[in-house]
């Protein structure tokens, strides 16, 4: 592995995270924050800092390479909803990558900037690189742990967050009673457990999944304790996250959060990954 990396940074604290572990491995770490959507604390924690907007591909390359850069890390949300936003100028080469596209998928859009990004000799490496510690165990975590009828909601959660997972709708679903209450399109995870609580009110059960044919480049799964926050607020009582392929952001205080407000906290592995 090379002595420095860089990390395309989006919104959220998972890429804060990155950079902490990378550069207590040693790395040198380029962060390019994309505008709008990183925090500008990001800075504190790399050892150089700038941002670019969204959809400008060509200066992208141009920053990587000036950098050095051989490796790169995509952190940090930034929804499609980019996609419809009148105020984002994407540049020639990002119009014609996108014309390209059979379809907006995340796999698709992100495996086409992977490409043309190795073709430059810069690797796009698993989002947990650096996390292993923080990817999610199988079984529980918490003091509380699943009753049985939350683990027949979870049952049903995962068999429909996979599904909506691999059609790149959502990774989430709120259930109750074992009918699912909502899922997540492009609101994001915190805005549709807010909406199950309207719905539904107290005694849902999150599930969160990686789509079955997760590239883990990209998009992999992510909990934080906003929204272990938002969920307690919500009534949550349970909450499912893929084992191995969830990263838990500040996993201790997540933990001790959940365990606080008694809520569920559990690492499950869908049926059949059971066996590898």
């Amino acid at each position: 592995m090379s002595d420095s990396c860089a990390i395309i940074a989006g919104a959220g604290s998972f890429p804060i995270q990155v950079a902490q572990e990378a550069r207590r491995q040693g790395l040198r770490v380029a962060v390019i924050g994309l505008k709008g959507w990183a925090d500008p604390a990001l800075a504190q924690h790399a050892d150089s800092y700038e941002e670019l907007s969204v959809g400008q591909l060509t200066a992208l390359i141009e920053r990587l390479k000036t950098h050095h850069i051989r490796q790169a890390i995509m952190a940090g949300k930034v929804t499609k909803g980019v996609l419809f936003d009148s105020r984002v100028q994407l540049d020639g080469e990002t119009l014609g990558l996108l014309g390209r596209l059979k379809d907006f998928s995340v796999n698709s859009l992100l495996g086409a900037i992977a490409q043309r990004l190795a073709r430059e000799g810069i690797t796009l490496l698993d989002s947990s690189t650096f996390l292993g510690e923080a990817l999610c165990p199988e079984g529980a975590l918490t003091r509380s742990r699943p009753s049985d009828e939350e683990q027949e909601d979870i049952r049903v959660g995962v068999e429909v967050a996979r599904q909506i997972a691999s059609l790149d709708i959502g990774q989430t679903v709120v259930v109750k009673r074992k009918v699912v209450v909502a899922l997540e399109a492009m609101e994001g995870t915190d805005a549709v457990i807010q909406r199950a609580g309207q719905v539904a009110g107290r005694g849902c059960v999150v599930v969160k999944m990686a789509s079955p044919k997760q590239d883990r480049r990209f998009d992999l799964p992510v909990l934080g304790p906003q929204t272990i926050a938002v969920a307690a607020a919500a009534g949550v009582r349970c909450a499912a996250v893929e084992a191995r392929s969830t990263v838990l952001l500040d996993k201790a205080v997540l933990i001790e959060q959940a365990d606080r407000v008694g809520l569920a906290l559990v690492g499950v592995v869908p049926p059949h990954d059971s066996h590898s």
